[in-house]
């Protein structure tokens, strides 16, 4: 009898400490009046972090946008990596600002300008290298791996972006 009592204590001994432990942390919690009573942060902060989102993206990185499909390309961008040069504070003068890009004109090192439509877009991702923007180096990995349905919501992505001002601009390169 005597060994049943004792294992029973040790058996539900634990189950009171842990009682006795969840009590005091619920005693330690700030109660429900003391929660709402909090000072909420100041509106223009939000609304300036929320307006600096729509317009691009604070202090560079990777911006918003409203298009679904784009917002789908914006998804690939960062999970291809292409976010580690385009874009990038860290960077941005070494890779082109894909940032109002689609749809404008593009000098290229070999000095003949293209359209940056949805054909030249497509090559660049696959086949990088064939067309280097002017002042830029040809070092861009191939993304030839991606499925057309990538490509096309990288695509959207750009296209998304159309109206953003770049905000790393490389120096115009002087050709002779």
């Amino acid at each position: 009898m005597v060994y049943a009592m004792r294992e029973m204590i040790q058996r539900y001994g634990l189950f009171v400490s842990l009682g006795v432990f969840a009590l005091v942390l619920s005693a330690c919690a700030p109660k429900a009046e003391e929660q709402t009573s909090s000072p909420t942060p100041e509106p223009s902060a939000n609304t300036e972090v929320k307006s600096e989102a729509k317009s691009g993206s604070p202090k560079g990185g990777v911006p918003e946008v409203d298009d679904p499909e784009g917002k789908k390309g914006r998804i690939v961008f960062v999970q291809a990596g292409c976010n580690a040069c385009h874009m990038n504070p860290a960077v941005g003068k070494d890779y082109p600002d894909l940032r109002g890009l689609y749809g404008s004109k593009v000098k290229l090192q070999d000095g003949t300008e293209v359209v940056a439509d949805e054909a030249y877009l497509k090559e660049s991702i696959v086949n990088p290298n064939k067309k280097v923007v002017a002042g830029y180096q040809p070092n861009m990995t191939p993304y030839n791996y991606l499925s057309k349905e990538q490509v096309n919501q990288l695509i959207a992505y750009i296209r998304a972006m159309k109206d953003m001002k770049p905000e790393f601009v490389k120096e115009e390169v002087k050709t002779q």
